[in-house]
């Protein structure tokens, strides 16, 4: 067993971040639920459970009742697009040389 030392702030109790690592742990399968239930200082595996099974409801709560410009937003952030660099895809539209009508490419792709 290893003794690792962090230092937290005032305002967050020494149990809320044992439970909060623990938890985590235990949803990456790095530790068991009693492993995890120790780890937190709590008795039983149940309790662990029980928190997961909380925070997956809160979390199915939030995706619930998310919009569709939501969804967008996290996903733009998740992934970091930037958007589109207009300098950058008219350079390469200029650096293909395409000769061909655009119509004619069109037609191409409902073939």
């Amino acid at each position: 067993m290893h003794t690792v030392t962090i230092e937290i702030p005032d305002e967050l109790s020494k149990e809320e971040i044992s439970l909060s690592i623990a938890k985590h742990l235990y949803e990456k399968d790095l530790v068991s639920a009693e492993q995890a239930a120790k780890l937190a200082g709590v008795e039983g595996k149940e309790f662990i459970e029980n928190e997961l099974a909380k925070d997956r409801a809160e979390a199915w709560s939030r995706f619930r009742n998310r919009t569709a410009e939501d969804a967008l937003q996290e996903q733009i952030k998740r992934q970091g697009y930037t958007g589109l660099n207009k300098e950058e895809m008219d350079r390469l539209r200029d650096e293909l040389d395409i000769q061909e009508p655009l119509e004619l490419l069109l037609s191409q792709l409902t073939k």
